[in-house]
């Protein structure tokens, strides 16, 4: 609504200083776009209004117009005619000094960090003793490996009730929900045999939670609310729909070959 006010308005203004004013103003119109009140219990809906990604995004498409209207050209995208003194070790040094940058915050880092580690080396310790335990069952070695695990993993987060005040109907829809990314990290391990790679998303899962919530915060929440059921349903079903996917054709060949290697079978019948 304001792309027009903006372009009639502002987009004539010359003078740097009067710009950045504008743009400040015009910044304030926008802020967390609260106003639209959608009702909490709609969590996608009420998180994209009251956090401001609609605000953002209608900021950036008058943005747009705005730069047009004072004969520049915007381009998120924009390629450069690389200078002579471009050198690629400085676009290097940049992208490792943004990165750094992300984790400044020590408690959150170390508090992902943890679990992204200690609790991936967990599974890969459970798939071991389920592989090998069911290697006399082919059929079944792996499914059970990646869902005995996954239950196992979403178990030991029963320790977390009461932790910073976390209840108990919460703590059981933690472990019902972290099952789900259990799921599918288990087969990124067995179909790509790179434990580093669930150590990662893990790690990412819980630093991006912890910078929400507060790494000393109660880990989970509930209200009893019909969402809470959508929301849990959804993040449990989504990844169990996919993982039984994964369990076919190729993509469970992948797998089967990978477990051999990681039970050492070549040349070896069993483990037991």
């Amino acid at each position: 609504m304001l792309v027009p006010i903006a372009v009639v308005h502002v987009g004539p203004i010359k003078n740097w200083f009067l710009r950045l004013l504008t743009i400040y103003f015009l910044d304030i119109q926008y802020g967390d776009a609260q106003n639209l009140a959608i009702n909490p219990d709609f969590r996608w809906l009420h998180s994209l209004t009251y956090q401001g990604v609609i605000a953002a995004i209608a900021l950036l498409t008058m943005t747009y117009f705005l730069v047009k209207a004072w004969d520049y050209h915007f381009n998120p995208n924009l390629k450069f005619i690389k200078s002579p003194s471009f050198q690629k070790k400085i676009l290097l040094a940049l992208l490792i000094m943004a990165t750094i940058d992300l984790f400044y915050n020590i408690p959150n880092l170390t508090a992902a960090i943890e679990p992204g580690i200690l609790e991936e080396t967990e599974r890969y310790l459970l798939i071991v003793i389920f592989l090998a335990g069911f290697n006399r069952f082919p059929k079944y070695r792996i499914p059970v490996a990646i869902y005995g695990s996954a239950i196992l993993f979403g178990l030991s987060h029963l320790s977390n009730f009461g932790w910073h005040g976390e209840s108990f109907t919460a703590t059981i829809a933690q472990v019902i929900g972290v099952m789900g990314s259990a799921f599918i990290w288990a087969e990124l391990y067995l179909y790509t045999g790179k434990l580093w790679l669930p150590m990662i998303y893990h790690f990412l899962m819980d630093y991006i939670s912890d910078l929400q919530s507060g790494w000393n915060s109660a880990g989970w929440s509930w209200n009893g609310e019909i969402t809470d059921y959508i929301y849990t349903v959804l993040i449990v079903g989504v990844p169990l729909l996919f993982s039984i996917w994964m369990l076919f054709g190729k993509r469970r060949q992948v797998m089967e070959d990978n477990t051999d290697l990681i039970l050492n079978l070549n040349g070896r019948q069993s483990m037991i």
